[in-house]
């Protein structure tokens, strides 16, 4: 990364047969030119879906099991040994107890066995070095990622309430163990930043290959507590961002919207002018026009470029709140916390929101969807100019006169 190829192939894929999944896996690849472009035979590759949560494949937080069956069964019928593994989200203990529990109840246990790969037990990670990196320099990451001879990716199309959107570049997150991803959030409290440190991650890793699960996506307040939403497609691509700017415009984003991807033009990782080559389906007979963004993607389109707007959409717009009636108290999300503002008080979470920096991680990690994202009155304000505003610059200049 970046890549000097931009192609990302789109393939129709309605569900999760396994037959359709398959044909589709294999196709997205070979519309690219085979997987020896990426990948030889001998070599021992990791499979890296998205693991976020210990959850069923069909509430859409996680990538389907069929799909990482697919993507490994392909990879062992080229000669490859192949592993499977990811860790989970922030506040999660990476132990080998924790892992196994993550796997079974995502069906990768399932797929590691149907496809004749193997599980990523290995509970202990190592550091990988990042010379180019703008903000990081060093990460420790889990072992299997960091023994690999090579990675391939295997994202979901989701929503997201930090980044607005959480596909191919974010995904690669997953290689830090659990514990350590809370800690980028307190470092790097700025999107900016934290923007950044995904772009730094990808090149310290340089996955060889991204394939997206975009058969069935999540809208609302991704990644964990929105809703499945069908977009019946396999996405593939050498270039994390390349694939994201593709499979954003399927979620009725604007590429140049979305955080990660404008950070990643502005370093130079971006496909010039955010023009990528799709080869297979045409994308405007995928995109799902009224896919629903979360409630803070005006927060996102405020961009790096405005800082004061920036701070004082963050004082005074989203921020977590506690359901009393949904929490019981597992104290998930204060582990999650990096700034250790939640305590668990009289068997509910109490959030101190003076000393919250709104990254959402209690949000994201919440298995009982018992935070919620709310504005004040003031946020409520301003989210309605910033619609305004963004609603405004689609118009053409005739008819914004």
């Amino acid at each position: 990364m970046p890549s000097d190829d931009d192609r990302v192939s789109l393939v129709r894929c309605e569900d999760y047969a396994p037959e359709q999944v398959a044909a589709a896996v294999r196709r997205a690849v070979d519309l690219l030119g085979g997987l020896d472009r990426f990948i030889s035979p001998g070599q021992r590759v990791l499979v890296k879906p998205n693991l976020l949560q210990p959850v069923a494949p069909d509430e859409c937080v996680t990538t389907h099991p069929e799909m990482v069956t697919a993507v490994a069964r392909m990879l062992r019928d080229h000669g490859c040994e192949v592993v499977i593994a990811d860790s989970a989200g922030g506040g999660t203990p990476y132990t080998e107890a924790r892992l196994r529990k993550l796997y079974d109840i995502t069906g990768m246990s399932g797929a590691a066995e149907a496809a004749g790969a193997e599980l990523g037990l290995d509970a202990t990670y190592r550091e990988v070095a990042c010379p180019e990196g703008r903000v990081i320099k060093r990460f420790q990451v889990i072992t299997p990622a960091a023994e690999a001879d090579a990675i391939v990716v295997v994202s979901k199309a989701k929503t997201h309430v930090l980044t607005a959107m959480t596909g191919a570049t974010k995904c690669i997150f997953g290689v830090l163990p659990g514990m350590e991803k809370p800690s980028f959030h307190g470092r790097l409290p700025d999107l900016e930043g934290f923007c950044d440190m995904l772009l730094d991650l990808n090149l310290a890793m340089r996955p060889e290959l991204q394939i997206m699960d975009a058969v069935m996506g999540m809208e609302g307040d991704g990644p964990s507590g929105g809703e499945p939403r069908r977009i019946g497609a396999v996405l593939a691509a050498a270039d994390p961002v390349a694939l994201d700017i593709v499979a954003a415009g399927l979620m009725g984003f604007r590429a140049e919207d979305l955080p990660t991807i404008r950070r990643a033009a502005e370093r130079g990782m971006a496909p010039d002018g955010l023009r990528v080559k799709v080869v297979g389906e045409e994308p405007g007979s995928l995109t799902v026009t009224d896919f629903k963004h979360s409630s803070s993607t005006a927060a996102s389109k405020l961009g790096v470029g405005a800082p004061v707007l920036g701070r004082l959409l963050r004082a005074y717009a989203l921020r977590p709140v506690v359901s009393k009636e949904r929490c019981n108290g597992c104290g998930r999300c204060a582990r999650s916390c990096p700034r250790e503002t939640i305590r668990v008080v009289r068997g509910k979470a109490r959030i101190s929101h003076g000393r919250c920096i709104r990254c959402y991680c209690c949000h994201e990690m919440c298995e009982n969807r018992a935070i919620e994202l709310r504005r004040s009155t003031g946020g409520r304000f301003i989210a309605r100019i910033m619609e305004g505003r963004n609603a405004r610059s689609d118009l053409s200049p005739d008819e914004q006169s």
